[in-house]
This record gives structure tokens, C-alpha cells and sequence, in this order.
């Protein structure tokens, strides 16, 4: 018998982990999470089996040495006993349990070659280092009662639950290491209940009286949030949509029908995902001031704010796997790490299982990977037990695969939304950039929305100086345009000047109300998106709240213009164009007219059909990674953040939170300023040397003279 304590899997000083003690602390956690889904079995085997070539001699000794021995291949061994018992998603998950899951490759691999097929030769041609210590030591489960995959399952549910099994295992990997590792306890869990979130939700919508009978608008909200606490309890598991005009309160009626739902049906946590980063803080900042501090996850690219560093340090270690009971996270984060295939993207995943998923402005999901996406939601409330929840005002009509028919939550929406008409629509026709200067100028309070940057600066610079005008796009960082809100906001409040001029950064998630909001011609959605800005509280007549479109000289964006004709005919067509019927008409004229080919631009399924992770994960991008992030020490917690960069405090905690601080430029342009020494990079990091570029009423603005142009 070989005397297994001698065999290490970690060691750190003068303390050791065994090999064994590791694998029966990974497969313990791996099942634990694997439950959600319903495969703990194979849970346990992952992480049972995962380090089992550890047992040789080379790895032994570059545990003990590994300044003067190289690396060896130990997850080979793990997926060749997976193998043995007919388990090919397990052997997929070990194989790649460290550096990622591999594309399948084909029959005609090599045992070179570094793919799941090459790496399986390898095995079996015993080119690995010999691991007979532990099959020696007689520690080999049998598993024999592990069924093996399901034959009758489509790719796509085999590729869904081989990503949720593999995320299982490397968080139960990281996990159990991580407490080997550190000699003190870290700050993980200790989270309230759902039942708790669910009383501080009540008591909150109490002390705001919006649980009282009302009439008019309020009362029309209240019915919502009735009918959200009483679908959530009755309704079971699946997918469903909630379809509620602007200004109805959709946000904390899904919310409410989340938690309703959670406790009913034993469902772990609630995941928020809006549309876009710019949206999150305001969303996330309500949810903590309801359902404190320490149950809300805000995980997104901008970096998170805590009240000290040991706070700071549970939101970072939460954000790595999702432990926590509420998660606000954007569009970009969700899907992308559904599709991706490194371990630290995937540790997630089987935390989505078994939780209630809510998808704020639901017509918001990526078309170019429209497919994909809406077939993973689909497996999402198959496979995983997860409830979902499209949330928005404007329905897209998504049509399942697998003929899921979602039901709605909101009795007779038609009656909501017309009793939420609050204005009324005009279109302008044709207008020059002069024109609509102008129109701005004749209005005390006015909302402009334009489709690019380039002509919100071009249409802010027409404006005489001295007035109180406001400029708002992704050229200013994130934590400039938080404070530029919150002044909008005390204007509005206050009826003082006001002129917004933006791009449709200020259409979702942000609480603005004005009499008079001016909208450049774009795709239906971002129009009643923007007239959800226009007599947001209903305190106006409708023919007193104007919503106007109108149209520029200038040519259309090339990646607007099906949306644009699509919207023009839509509104030759109906009277009403907020109808529900006109919404439906846009959505399904819109995805005819790009074509099912167009749906899956990056043939996502195909890449799915032959289990090529790595092909998925590099081309499963919701936006296009053509730009680069360059960092403005603007004002005091900016120059300290990009100081401690100098200091050579180079941590991701650190990048998190410099996301406040990040403006995204095309790389020509990004190139050009580093090239003309205006950015400095700093361990790698751009930051921002020549400060005349960033403007306080602007942000980051090109010198039209010298020929720097900063727009996207």
C-alpha cells in the first residue's frame, strides 16, 4: 500500500495539503453545487478525479521544487479515469480545469496536439507521467451508479451542462484551495436571508405607501406590484415576461415577483441584468438601499465602491463566483461568460442555477447573437431550474426553439399601457444640426437625444456659453457623468435651466423628467425608450409633454439603418407607435430583415455542435473589443486612484475601481494619443498625461486643429 500522505497537492511554508485530502474537499463542494442541476454525481466525480495525476514523481517534485523543475501535465490522468466510466463531459471539465476548456478537435488529433481529442491520445498512450501511486493505494471510487450522458439530449443541452458542471468543479477547486491557503478566515458569506430581503422589501414599499388603494397612475402601479408578489407565489418555475410601460415601476414589480417567487419555490438567489454598464449604479444603489449593503452584488466593469477594505475585499471575492444573494450585473458580463470557456469567467455559472433571473429591457439582447442567446435562456429554465423574467415596455416577441410559450405576469397590459400614454408624439421631418440648435434654445428645460457622439458635441458647441447646458456621452468617465446626472436631476427638481444634449446613454435605467424630450430618427425601442424621459410621473397633460422626432441632413450610422427603416415604416403604418401591436410589428420586421443568417453572425451553434469552447469564447463578444479603455485622473479620488498606479500598486481591485474612471477610444485614435506622448501607459495601464483633452463640460474631446478625432 503506498503511504498517500507523502503525496502533496498544495504547500505553502511549512504547511501541506495532501493530494486526497484536496480531492475528497473538491468533489464534497463540486457535487454540493452540482446539485442545483441535478448532477452531483458528476459533480463528485470532477473533482474527485481532477488532480489524481498529481500523484506522480514529477509533479511531486516540482511541488517541492518548483524553481528548478517544469511543469507537467497532471489533468490528463483525472480525464482518462472519467473516461473509463464513460463520462465524457467530466474528462471535458478536468482537462481544462486549469487552463480552459479545449475545442474538441478531431479524430485524426495527435497526442500533441492541444485539443479534448489529442489530449485523450495522450492518455490513453500513456505519454503522461505515471500516476500508479494512487491507483496503488487502492483510493479509486468505482461511480458505477453516475449515469452517463443522455444520448437523446441536443448539442446545446450537452454544451449547457458541461459548462455548469465545469463551472462546479473550478469553484469548488478555488474554494477548497483558497482555504488551505489562507491562514485566516476570508470574508465570504454571511449574507441574509431571501426571506429577510423579501420583509425589507415589503416594509420599504410600505413606508412609501405604494401598497395603498390609489387612483390615477399610482394606483395603477400599486395593482403591478400586487400582481408581482401574487404571480411570484403562484406561478412555478419556467420563463415569463413582464411587460410594463415606462413608468410603471418595473423595476422593484420584478423585484418583488423575484423574491416572492425565491422563497416560494427554494430558489437561492436573484440575478438583475440590465443592458448596459452606464445603467447599473443607479439600479444598484436603489437595491442596497432597500436590501442592504452587504446581500447586493453590483458586478459589472466600472468597479465597485465599499465602505472599507474588508467590504471591499467580500465584494471582490463574491464577485469572483456569485455567492452572494442578490447580483446586479450587465448584459455584457452575463452572456459572455455563459459563452466563454476560462475558469475565471465560468466559476459563476452553476450560482445562475437554481436562481430567479431577471432581464431589464429585455429587447435589449444582442441581435447578432440572437440565436444563441435565446436558446441558452431556453436551457437556462430547462436544465438549470432557473425562473427568468423578460422585463421591459417593450416586448420583443422571442420565439423558443423548444416551443417555450412564455405566460405574462401583467394582467390586461393593454389597459396599463393606455393609461400610461402620458404624451404625445410629433414628427419634425427633416432638420439641419442649426435647426435643432435652435429648437434647443427656444426650450427652458429640453431633452435632445442624437445617435452618435460626434453630434452631441457638434450640437452642444452651437449653444451660446453662459447657458445652462449639459453635454452627456461615454466621452466623460463614469463617476463625471453620475455627478452631471445628479445636477440634471436637482435642475428638473428645481425648474430651473436645463438643456440636455446626449447620446441614448440617458434612455434606460436613468430617472429624468422632462416637458419636452427631441429624439433623432433610431430603431423604435430607443424612441419610446427616450419618450419614457417625457412626463415620466404623469404630473403633465399628455398635449402638454411633447415627444419629437426628427431626422438630419447628415447620412444615418451604416449599424442603424435597418433599425431606422424599419422604424419609418412601422410609423407610416400605426397611429399609436407605442401601441403593443406596433412594438410587435418593429421587433418582427426588424429580425425578417436581417435574417436568421444574421442572427448567429459568428455561427455560435455550429461552434457548439462540435464542443469548440475556445472558437466560442473567442468569438462571443456583445461588442466588439475594437477600442481601448484609457484612464483621466479627473478630480481628487481619480488622481489618487491613477497614483497609486504610479506607486506600483498594480491589482485588479485597482482596475475595478479606476473603471469610474476609464473612457473607451477606437484603437487608430488610442494609438495616435499614445504616440503623441497625450497618454501614458503606466505598468501597462493608459492614462491620460495630457489633461487639456479632458473637459469638464465635455470629457474627452479631440483638437480638431491637429487632427485627433476621439468619437464612436
Amino acid at each position: 500500500m503506498t503511504n498517500i500522505d507523502k503525496y502533496l497537492a498544495h504547500k505553502i511554508e511549512n504547511r501541506e495539503q495532501t493530494i486526497q485530502e484536496h480531492l475528497e474537499g473538491t468533489a464534497r463542494l463540486s457535487s454540493q453545487f452540482a446539485s442545483a442541476f441535478g448532477k452531483e454525481k458528476q459533480g463528485e466525480m470532477a473533482g474527485y478525479f481532477h488532480d489524481v495525476g498529481k500523484f506522480s514523481k514529477e509533479y511531486q517534485k516540482r511541488i517541492r521544487a518548483p524553481e528548478t523543475t517544469k511543469k507537467c501535465d497532471h489533468a490528463s490522468a483525472g480525464a482518462l479515469e472519467a473516461l473509463k466510466r464513460r463520462q465524457l463531459g467530466v474528462a471535458m471539465c478536468i482537462l481544462g480545469h486549469h487552463g480552459g476548456l479545449l475545442d474538441m478537435g478531431g479524430s485524426r488529433d495527435s497526442s500533441e496536439d492541444y485539443t479534448i481529442q489529442g489530449r485523450i491520445k495522450k492518455g490513453r498512450e500513456r505519454k503522461i507521467p505515471d500516476y500508479n501511486a494512487w491507483e496503488n493505494a487502492d483510493l479509486r471510487k468505482d461511480f458505477a451508479d453516475v449515469p452517463e450522458m443522455d444520448v437523446s439530449q441536443t448539442p446545446f443541452e450537452r454544451y449547457i451542462e458541461v459548462k455548469m458542471l465545469y463551472s462546479s468543479l473550478v469553484d469548488a477547486d478555488f474554494l477548497d484551495t483558497e482555504t488551505f491557503m489562507e491562514e485566516k478566515q476570508v470574508p465570504r458569506g454571511e449574507y441574509d436571508t431571501l426571506e429577510k430581503l423579501r420583509e425589507r422589501l415589503e416594509r420599504y414599499l410600505r413606508d412609501k405607501n405604494w401598497l395603498r388603494p390609489q387612483t390615477g397612475i399610482n394606483g395603477m402601479r400599486t395593482e403591478i406590484l400586487e400582481t408581482a408578489a401574487q404571480k411570484g407565489r403562484l406561478f412555478g418555475r419556467g420563463i415569463y415576461t413582464m411587460t410594463v410601460p415606462t413608468g410603471g415601476g418595473k423595476t422593484l414589480s420584478s423585484l418583488r415577483f423575484a423574491l416572492e417567487h425565491a422563497v416560494e419555490h427554494g430558489l437561492d438567489r436573484v440575478i438583475y441584468v440590465v443592458p448596459y454598464v452606464n445603467i447599473i449604479e443607479q439600479t444598484a444603489e436603489t437595491f442596497r438601499n432597500i436590501l442592504g449593503n452587504r446581500n447586493v452584488l453590483e458586478h459589472h466593469s466600472h468597479g465597485m465602491s465599499a465602505g472599507d477594505e474588508q467590504e471591499l475585499q467580500r465584494l471582490e471575492l463574491a464577485s469572483e463566483n456569485w455567492d452572494m444573494p442578490v447580483i446586479i450585473t450587465t448584459a455584457v458580463q452575463f452572456f459572455e461568460s455563459l459563452f466563454h470557456n476560462k475558469p475565471s469567467r465560468c466559476r459563476k455559472l452553476h450560482n445562475i442555477a437554481n436562481s430567479v433571473i431577471i432581464y431589464d429591457e429585455a429587447q435589449m439582447l444582442p441581435v447578432k447573437h440572437w440565436i444563441p442567446c435565446v436558446q441558452a435562456l431556453e436551457e437556462l429554465s430547462a436544465s438549470c431550474r432557473a425562473t427568468q423574467i423578460l422585463c421591459t415596455a417593450t416586448q420583443p416577441a422571442i420565439t423558443f426553439p423548444g416551443k417555450t410559450v412564455p405566460l405574462e405576469i401583467v394582467e390586461d397590459v393593454k389597459k396599463y399601457y393606455g393609461a400610461f400614454q402620458r404624451v404625445t408624439f410629433k414628427n419634425a421631418g427633416l432638420l439641419s444640426l442649426e435647426a435643432v440648435a435652435g429648437r434647443i434654445m427656444e426650450e427652458k428645460q429640453v431633452l435632445c437625444i442624437v445617435n452618435t457622439k460626434k453630434t452631441v458635441q457638434r450640437l452642444f458647441h452651437m449653444l451660446p456659453e453662459g447657458e445652462k447646458n449639459f453635454h452627456l456621452t461615454t466621452m466623460m468617465v463614469p463617476a463625471h457623468r453620475k455627478e452631471i446626472l445628479e445636477e440634471i436631476k436637482k435642475r428638473l427638481h428645481e425648474k430651473k435651466a436645463c438643456r440636455v444634449i446626449a447620446t441614448s446613454l440617458v434612455e434606460a435605467g436613468v430617472d429624468l423628467d422632462f416637458a419636452y424630450v427631441m429624439r433623432e430618427q433610431a430603431g423604435l425601442d430607443s424612441i419610446l425608450q427616450a419618450a419614457g424621459r417625457c412626463n415620466r410621473n404623469g404630473e403633465r397633460s399628455p398635449k402638454d409633454s411633447i415627444v419629437e422626432i426628427f431626422s438630419l441632413e447628415e447620412q444615418i450610422p451604416a449599424s442603424m439603418s435597418q433599425q431606422v427603416g424599419v422604424t419609418r415604416y412601422v410609423m407610416r403604418e400605426f397611429e399609436e407607435w407605442d401601441s403593443l401591436k406596433a412594438i410587435e410589428a418593429y421587433f418582427q420586421s426588424w429580425r425578417d430583415l436581417r435574417g436568421k443568417e444574421n442572427l448567429d453572425e459568428k455561427e455560435i451553434m455550429k461552434k457548439v455542435n462540435r464542443y469548440a469552447f475556445r472558437e466560442i469564447a473567442r468569438d462571443f463578444h456583445l461588442i466588439e473589443n475594437d477600442t481601448c479603455t484609457i484612464y483621466i485622473p479627473w478630480k481628487e479620488e481619480g488622481e489618487r486612484l491613477i497614483g497609486q498606479l504610479r506607486k506600483g500598486l498594480y491589482h485588479k481591485e485597482l482596475l475595478r475601481e479606476l473603471g469610474r474612471y476609464g473612457v473607451n477610444v477606437f484603437e487608430p485614435h488610442y494609438r495616435e494619443l499614445v504616440e503623441r506622448g497625450d497618454v501614458e501607459l503606466i505598468h501597462g495601464v493608459a492614462v491620460l498625461a495630457n489633461g487639456a483633452l479632458y473637459h469638464e463640460d465635455t470629457g474627452l474631446e479631440f483638437q480638431e486643429k491637429e487632427g485627433i478625432a476621439i468619437f464612436c
